[in-house]
């Protein structure tokens, strides 16, 4: 399985690319939503991770362009801080199907990626 990784953290990339390693995924990085589609087209990608502290980030654009691939079940996961609710709800109120704290991610990572 293939996830994509939106954003441009270098931190949390490397947490991510870590996660994905020990469950055998393997991880595309897109600086941007018109990017993170694209590599969503690809058949194998079954996933996105969303750095919400992406400068530009919209969210919206991004959940709704994920939507319209057709044919395809892609599960959208949504990181920030804690600090940033307002983001973080947004997220949710999007439509991202998992919004995790960074936080909840450094102690789960694995299980968040599984699911």
């Amino acid at each position: 399985m293939k996830l994509v990784f939106l954003g441009r953290d270098l931190m949390l990339s490397s947490r991510v690319e870590g996660a994905a390693q020990n469950l055998g995924f393997s991880v595309s990085h897109a600086a941007d939503v018109a990017g993170a589609i694209t590599a969503l087209s690809n058949d194998e990608c079954r996933l996105v991770f969303v750095d919400l502290q992406l400068p530009g980030l919209d969210i919206v654009a991004l959940v709704e362009g994920v939507r319209k691939i057709e044919d395809a079940e892609v599960l959208i996961v949504a990181c920030g801080p804690h600090v940033h609710e307002q983001r973080l709800n947004e997220a949710r109120q999007a439509g991202c199907d998992r919004v995790v704290t960074r936080g909840q991610f450094d102690r789960d990572a694995n299980s968040i990626l599984q699911a």
